[in-house]
């Protein structure tokens, strides 16, 4: 099964950026129906965000499993967070995420495009 993403960068020196990350070019790991992202500083991460120095090496994944999309924080020494009505919400672990909902990785926000 071939996966396809789209994350736009929100902030930051690489602002307005667009990710194109599908499974066919080798982006993340799949593993029957579960597709995982790395999110992170590493050159190897799929989502490299070498600018950030809040971001760690291993920062967070994305992962696609049971129809949804899922935000895991790697216990990252700066968190990763959410965007909600009252601010910005800690991820304690693995949360849903939306399509369109901010996050934020270091200093650094995200968004799954549509």
């Amino acid at each position: 099964m071939d996966f396809k993403l789209d994350v736009m960068v929100m902030s930051g020196v690489d602002d307005g950026l667009l990710l194109n990350l599908a499974t066919i070019n080798g982006d993340g790991k799949l593993s029957d129906e579960r597709w995982v992202i790395s999110i992170g500083r590493r050159e190897d991460s799929d989502i490299c965000l070498r600018n950030d120095t809040y971001v760690s090496r291993q920062h967070a994944y994305l992962h696609w499993e049971h129809e949804r999309w899922w935000l895991e924080d790697c216990k990252s020494r700066n968190g990763t967070f959410l965007e909600d009505m009252e601010g910005d919400a800690i991820v304690p672990g693995v949360v849903p995420l939306h399509i369109g909902q901010l996050f934020r990785v270091g200093r650094t926000w995200l968004r799954i495009q549509e």
